[in-house]
């Protein structure tokens, strides 16, 4: 496999230690995922990164969290569906609310 490297701030090989650390990953791994979403983002996306970028940490941050409230919304709209097709409901035709709350605690626990 091909290897790359590259030049980076203190701040940011400080964060991908950490990160690599937490995650239990190669640094290397963490750089090649990066880099890999960086290149499949359209060319007018990159611009965008790059411009956003130039306007500060302040403004990466708020771009970031939107970025991370999308990823995650994806990941939600697509996880559910599935997992709940897997659901076996086990409500009666006029639950109480009681029921319902325990019912809803019983298809979200890890515990079958």
């Amino acid at each position: 496999m091909p290897t790359l490297s590259s030049h980076v701030d203190q701040l940011t090989a400080q964060r991908m230690a950490e990160t690599a650390k937490l995650e239990d990953r190669k640094t290397s791994q963490i750089t090649a995922a990066a880099l890999r979403w960086y290149l499949s983002l359209s060319s007018g996306a990159r611009d965008a990164l790059r411009r956003i970028e130039a306007l500060g940490e302040t403004e990466v941050q708020a771009a970031s969290w939107a970025v991370s409230r999308a990823l995650l919304d994806r990941e939600y709209r697509t996880v559910v569906p599935a997992g709940m097709a897997k659901a076996e409901p086990r409500l009666g035709p006029d639950p109480t609310e009681d029921e319902i709350m325990a019912e809803a605690v019983r298809l979200t626990s890890r515990r079958p």
